[in-house]
């Protein structure tokens, strides 16, 4: 007999003697494309045979692509995100992509304990004074998201990043900014980058605002701290890590509101120090991770630039931040430093140093700053050469169930010869999956006599009274 099998589309057949068990094989006639026709059609194993076949042929020609995969964060280092690409094998072009980011969604409500607030800068006669309102604040905002891609082109030791960054709370039409950066990476002890990147400078300003202790900030921060520029750093570490360095020059301590056009030709100098010597710190202030094992941090950065005086910001930059007097008035402001005077160009001096411990959930952290601002230029008498700023802040935080549930208490001052500010106030986390990758924050805070400003924190300048937020983060 003959007994005709069909697999991927050959035709085999095999001859049977009646009278032996011996099997023998015979070559059988060719079958015509409407006999396969009509067995694919009538025959469903037929089908499901040339099934398999067709799905072994196209995994054959997949096997060498890489299927997306998620890195997530752990205890001392960010999330990868979205592994989207990635082949580092020499046979194939070095390349790898992934895709990352985080949003926060935050209620802000602010209760005012005075009406208005002085300026020290005077105006024309016969008003002595400049008097500005204070407001009362309630308003659902997303307050930061980034998308961020990143990874490697020709070479591991070519990185780039590119994020775009954005917020409501200059309304829903608000610019979409573009930070990021390409480098290369020597070795382990240096590696070079250019871009647009914060300026590194103070340690709660180099602590990315997905792993700050509350719902963001603080108000001494906001009021020392530089912003994002256009730059050059240099970074890398020593001694296994223990020690790690960041620095560099910058088009300014704020270069993002002016561009190739800008005025003058002066930089900004700027870098970071940190010695972390019993064992790796973590992310951020708080001890989520709970240490096992007491783990220090000391630090210091510092700042040299000769600045343009700017008074207000144009938005483009959620992040953008200006120099200001210890009453909150912006130095650029006419008048700022005597009647008749305005500012149109300074030098920034700042230093910094901080410290935190981490043990078993505890966690404290405090930083110090101290600020000069001389060599003023511009028009009409100053009647200040220089002006000296201090302040200083300080976190103690408790994980009461490790790794879900933590309370934190807050305090941040800025003190100096047109006024003091100060702040109190605490909190709770709440890590939903015990994570830092999904967060909601409530908190409560109390200042007077703000001398910081900016949208995207708690802070208006001269104001008093208690702010109240909630907020919910998630980052991917």
């Amino acid at each position: 007999m003959w007994i005709t099998v069909c697999a991927g589309g050959a035709i085999a057949s095999t001859e049977a003697a009646a009278d032996s068990s011996v099997l023998t094989f015979a070559e059988p006639p060719a079958a015509t494309a409407e006999q396969v026709r009509e067995a694919l059609r009538t025959d469903p194993e037929v089908r499901q045979i040339l099934r398999e076949e067709a799905e072994l042929i196209m995994l054959d020609q997949l096997g060498g692509i890489p299927r997306p995969r998620y890195i997530p964060a752990t205890d001392f280092a960010g999330p990868k995100g979205l592994e989207v690409y990635a082949r580092k094998n020499r046979q194939g072009f070095p390349v790898a992509l992934y895709l990352s980011g985080f949003m926060q969604v935050r209620w802000f409500e602010f209760a005012r304990s005075v009406t208005s607030w002085t300026s020290a800068a005077p105006l024309n006669p016969p008003n002595p004074s400049r008097t500005n309102p204070v407001n009362n604040i309630n308003t659902f905002e997303i307050n930061r998201f980034f998308i961020t891609t990143e990874g490697y082109v020709s070479d591991e030791a070519i990185p780039f990043s590119i994020s775009l960054f954005g917020t409501t709370d200059y309304g829903n039409n608000s610019a979409i900014t573009p930070l990021g950066s390409v480098g290369y990476k020597f070795n382990d002890h240096l590696s070079v980058f250019g871009g647009v990147t914060f300026v590194a400078s103070t340690r709660e300003w180099s602590t990315s605002s997905r792993w700050v202790m509350g719902v963001d900030r603080s108000m001494a921060n906001t009021f020392f701290r530089p912003s994002y520029s256009p730059g050059v750093e240099f970074s890398g570490d020593f001694l296994d890590g223990e020690l790690t360095w960041r620095g560099g020059v910058w088009n300014s301590i704020d270069g993002s509101l002016a561009g190739v056009n800008r005025n003058g030709t002066s930089m900004a100098w700027a870098g970071i120090l940190t010695w972390e010597p019993w064992g790796k710190f973590g992310l951020g202030y708080s001890d989520m991770e709970i240490h096992e094992e007491a783990a220090w941090r000391i630090g210091c950065s510092g700042v040299h630039a000769l600045s343009q005086a700017v008074e207000a910001t144009n938005g483009n930059n959620p992040e953008d931040t200006i120099v200001r007097l210890s009453d909150g008035t912006p130095i650029a402001t006419a008048g700022a430093l005597g009647p008749g005077s305005q500012v149109d160009q300074f030098r920034l001096q700042m230093a910094t140093i901080d410290a935190g411990w981490k043990y078993r959930g505890t966690a404290i952290n405090f930083e110090y700053y101290w600020r000069l601002l001389d060599d003023f230029a511009g028009t009409g008498h100053f009647q200040q050469q220089s002006l000296f700023d201090q302040g200083g802040l300080a976190y103690v935080s408790f994980c009461v169930v490790p790794r879900k549930y933590e309370i934190y208490g807050r305090s941040s001052a800025v003190t100096g010869l047109y006024g003091t500010g100060q702040e109190y106030g605490g909190g709770f986390n709440w890590y939903l999956k015990k994570s830092r990758q999904s967060k909601l924050t409530l908190e409560a805070l109390y200042y007077n006599r703000s001398p910081a400003d900016n949208t995207l924190y708690p802070y208006r300048a001269g104001y008093s009274g208690t702010a109240i937020q909630s907020q919910m983060l998630v980052v991917w």
